[in-house]
C-alpha cells in the first residue's frame, strides 16, 4: 500500500513537472562582442511602446531567459542600456523576432557589429523565416525613411524634387510587392499573414483601410510599430484627419473603428485609449479633431474604464476637462474681470467682428514674443475689425501694470486680482501663452496659433 502511494506521489510530481515544463519558454541568446550586462525581452503589443518582460545578465556574450509561463504568439525584441560616464542612455534596440513555439528553445545568434542583419534563428522555422523577411523589411523601411528625410528639406529643384519623388515610389512599390509576396507564402488567418497584410495596408499610400481584420483574435496586436500600430494611424489619417472640415463625418469614422470591436475586448481598451489620447494631445494634428476627443470621452469614459488605473484616468480627465469648453468652432465662454482701475470688462461685451483672446504673464518671454507680435500688428488688425482682450494670469499685478502702461499696450487688458475666474478651466490656460481667435458671436476660430500670422489667419477666414 505504501509503495503504490510513493507511486502515486511520484506520477503526480512528474505530471506537474511536464505541465510546468511544457507551458515554460526558453529565449537563447549568443552575441558575440556583446558586454557583461543586462539584456532585456521586450513583446510588441497593441498601439504602445513594447514593454519589458525579462531581464538577464549576459556573461561572455551569452544569456537565456526562461519562464514558467507561456509567451503568446507574436514579435518580441532584444534591447539593452548602454552606460556612457556614470549615465545611462535610454537603450537600445539590437533585433526584433518572431516567437512562437514554447515547446523548445529559440536559439538567437548574433553579434554586435551588426545585429539585425547578422542574425540566425534556430528552433522553430516559423521564427526563421520571419527573421528572413524582417531583415528585408527592415532594408526597404531605412532607405524610404532616408529618402523621405531628404524630400522633407525641400532644397530641391523641381527636377529633382520629381526625382527623388520616383525613387521613393520606386522603393515603395518594391516593398509593397515583397509584403504581398510573403502573405501568399503564410496561411490565410495566420498570425504572420495578418501581419504582413496590416502592413501592406498601412503602407499603401492608396489604401483608405477599412477594418476586415479578425478583431476577436487579439494575437495581431503583438506586432511591431509598422504593422498593427501603422494600420491604426493610417485609419485615422483617411477616416478622421481628412475630415477635419465636416467634424460629423470625422467622429462618425472613430466611431466605425470603435464599434468594430466587442465592447469587452482588448481591442476596444486599445483603440479608444489610441483615439481619445491622440487628439485629445494634439501636437502636429489639426486642433479642430480635439472635438473627435472630447466626443468619445463622452460616450466612453464618463466613469473610469476598466482597463485604467486611478492616476492615468485622473491624468486624461483633467486633460479632458480642460479641452471641452474651448475646442475651436464652439462658443466661448465669457469672462469678466477688472482693469487695472478696477473696472470690469466683458468678453463677450467687446463690440469688434473678430476677437484676440490672449492669456499671457508680463515676466514670460515666449509671452511677451507674442504680445510684442499683436502689438506691432495692432493697426492692422483694428483696421480689419479685429479688437484684443488680454487677460494677466499670475499674481505679480504690480509689475503687470507697470508692463503695461510702459509699453503702452491700448488693447483691454484685465487680471483677477480675487481669484474669482473660471477661465482656467473654460480656456485651458494650465500653460501660457494661450491665444483665441473668436468671431463677433464668441465662436472660437482658432487657436494655439502662430501669432506673427495673426492677419493671415484672419484674411483666410475673411476669404471663406
Amino acid at each position: 500500500m505504501r509503495k503504490t502511494l510513493i507511486k502515486i506521489i511520484v506520477s503526480i510530481f512528474m505530471m506537474q513537472a511536464f505541465v510546468l515544463s511544457a507551458k515554460a519558454y526558453c529565449i537563447k541568446l549568443e552575441i558575440d562582442g556583446l558586454p557583461d550586462q543586462y539584456v532585456y525581452l521586450r513583446q510588441y503589443h497593441g498601439v504602445n511602446l513594447p514593454h519589458t518582460l525579462d531581464s538577464v545578465k549576459c556573461k561572455n556574450g551569452i544569456a537565456e531567459f526562461k519562464g514558467t509561463n507561456t509567451l503568446p504568439q507574436g514579435i518580441y525584441c532584444i534591447y539593452i542600456y548602454t552606460e556612457k560616464k556614470g549615465r545611462w542612455t535610454t537603450g537600445e534596440k539590437l533585433f526584433d523576432f518572431h516567437f512562437a513555439n514554447n515547446k523548445k528553445p529559440l536559439i538567437l545568434s548574433t553579434d554586435m557589429n551588426d545585429p539585425m542583419n547578422h542574425l540566425t534563428v534556430s528552433g522553430d522555422e516559423t521564427s526563421k523565416s520571419f527573421n528572413e523577411a524582417q531583415k528585408i523589411i527592415e532594408l526597404y523601411r531605412t532607405q524610404l525613411e532616408e529618402k523621405k528625410i531628404y524630400q522633407n528639406i525641400g532644397k530641391y529643384s523641381d527636377t529633382d524634387s520629381l526625382g527623388l519623388k520616383k525613387e521613393i515610389d520606386s522603393i515603395n512599390n518594391l516593398y509593397l510587392d515583397f509584403l504581398q509576396s510573403e502573405m501568399k507564402k503564410q496561411k490565410k488567418g495566420d498570425f504572420l499573414y495578418n501581419l504582413y497584410k496590416m502592413t501592406f495596408a498601412a503602407q499603401w499610400l492608396e489604401c483608405n483601410p477599412i477594418i476586415d481584420l479578425d478583431f476577436s483574435n487579439p494575437i495581431i496586436l503583438n506586432t511591431p510599430e509598422y504593422s498593427f500600430r501603422r494600420f491604426i494611424e493610417k485609419y485615422c489619417e483617411k477616416n478622421i484627419d481628412a475630415y477635419a472640415d465636416n467634424i460629423m463625418t470625422a467622429i462618425a469614422n472613430a466611431e466605425h473603428l470603435v464599434h468594430k470591436t466587442d465592447p469587452m475586448s482588448e481591442f476596444r481598451e486599445q483603440i479608444l485609449d489610441y483615439l481619445v489620447i491622440h487628439y485629445l494631445y494634439p501636437y502636429t494634428q489639426d486642433l479642430r479633431l480635439e472635438y473627435v476627443a472630447c466626443h468619445l470621452f463622452d460616450e466612453y469614459y464618463k466613469e473610469k474604464p476598466r482597463w485604467m488605473s486611478d492616476y492615468d484616468y485622473s491624468s486624461l480627465k483633467w486633460r479632458y476637462d480642460v479641452t471641452k469648453s474651448n475646442v475651436i468652432g464652439m462658443k466661448g465662454k465669457d469672462i469678466i474681470l477688472p482693469d487695472a482701475n478696477g473696472t470690469d470688462h466683458s468678453l463677450y461685451a467687446l463690440k469688434s467682428k473678430y476677437k484676440i483672446l490672449i492669456f499671457w504673464d508680463s515676466e514670460c518671454e515666449v509671452c511677451i514674443e507674442k504680445v510684442s507680435h499683436i502689438q506691432a500688428d495692432y493697426p492692422t488688425l483694428k483696421s480689419m475689425g479685429a479688437e484684443v482682450f488680454a487677460v494677466y494670469t499670475e499674481a505679480e499685478y504690480d509689475q503687470w501694470k507697470q508692463y503695461v502702461v510702459d509699453n503702452e499696450l491700448t488693447w483691454i487688458n484685465v487680471s483677477d486680482p480675487e481669484s474669482v475666474g473660471t477661465y482656467d478651466y473654460d480656456y485651458g490656460t494650465y500653460k501660457s501663452p494661450r491665444m483665441f481667435l473668436l468671431d463677433e458671436n464668441n465662436i472660437i476660430i482658432d487657436k494655439d496659433f502662430d501669432s506673427s500670422k495673426t492677419i493671415e489667419i484672419i484674411t483666410k477666414h475673411e476669404q471663406k
